[in-house]
């Protein structure tokens, strides 16, 4: 099981959990996967109404005792929990020590570059490290809306994570776990455009569409409308397939090293 926490909220969980997590294990296990989302506020899995690889399941704070038997038979991470901010990642977070993890969990740690999402994501590893024993090797970090995959952008961009030694922070990251496991998730407007059509950057890369042959035979047609309706989604589709190669699968070599699952 793949359990994304954190105490502050906007920090790009359902991203992280939905982005980059649903396509990786979708990948590697040939199937969907299961996408829990605990959050009483927001909802946000409903924005990805035509997703196809994950079967999506609600889960109130009121029944998070059913998080037990799913932690206990998940032992190859075929489940996705993204659980919402603030009270509510707390509140699992208490659950889960109830009752143990059984050695199945893996957590990741999403945080932005702000100050107060350092703090909160070191909150929440002290949180973690009171529930699994062997926190250090099953914690990554998600940077998330990097500006850029460069090292050196991200070290600078990410001083509650990295620390800087001509600026001063009581939330680096890197002071309170000793070679901490990270990845950065960069920032594109092609996230915020698969949102709205429903789905994930991964599917949209790998629809198997061919927009240029419908742009072109629209153009036959007489009909210009259709034609610059396909020529954006074969942009769209362009710039999924960008992001795929450029990002997304670096950050799935990473996850190769650190996640074992099971053929």
């Amino acid at each position: 099981m793949i359990i994304i926490p954190q105490t502050k909220g906007g920090v790009g969980k359902s991203t992280v959990a939905m982005q980059v997590i649903a396509p990786y294990l979708y990948k590697k296990h040939g199937k969907r996967i299961t996408y829990i989302e605990i959050d009483d506020e927001n909802n946000d899995s409903q924005s990805f109404t035509r997703t196809e690889i994950v079967n999506k399941r609600m889960l109130g704070t009121n029944k998070l005792t059913q998080l037990d038997e799913l932690i206990l038979m998940d032992d190859n991470h075929e489940v996705i929990v993204d659980v919402g901010g603030n009270k509510t990642s707390s509140l699992v977070l208490d659950e889960i020590k109830k009752v143990g993890t059984f050695g199945n969990v893996k957590w990741i740690i999403p945080l932005g570059d702000g100050e107060l999402d350092g703090k909160n994501a070191i909150a929440t590893m002290k949180k973690i490290k009171r529930i699994d024993e062997n926190a250090s090797n099953n914690v990554i970090f998600a940077l998330s809306r990097a500006i850029s995959m460069e090292d050196d952008y991200i070290e600078e961009q990410f001083i509650n994570f990295f620390g800087h030694k001509y600026i001063d922070s009581n939330s680096v990251i890197c002071d309170f776990v000793k070679n901490p496991k990270y990845f950065p998730v960069k920032n594109d407007k092609v996230i915020t455009m698969s949102r709205y059509l429903g789905s994930t950057v991964w599917e949209m890369a790998y629809n198997n569409t061919d927009f240029a042959q419908k742009a072109i035979r629209a153009k036959e047609l007489g009909d210009i409308e259709s034609a610059r309706k396909y020529l954006f989604f074969r942009r769209i589709q362009t710039e999924a397939k960008d992001y795929v190669i450029n990002v997304l699968n670096k950050i799935f070599c990473d996850l190769d090293t650190w996640i074992d699952i099971k053929k």
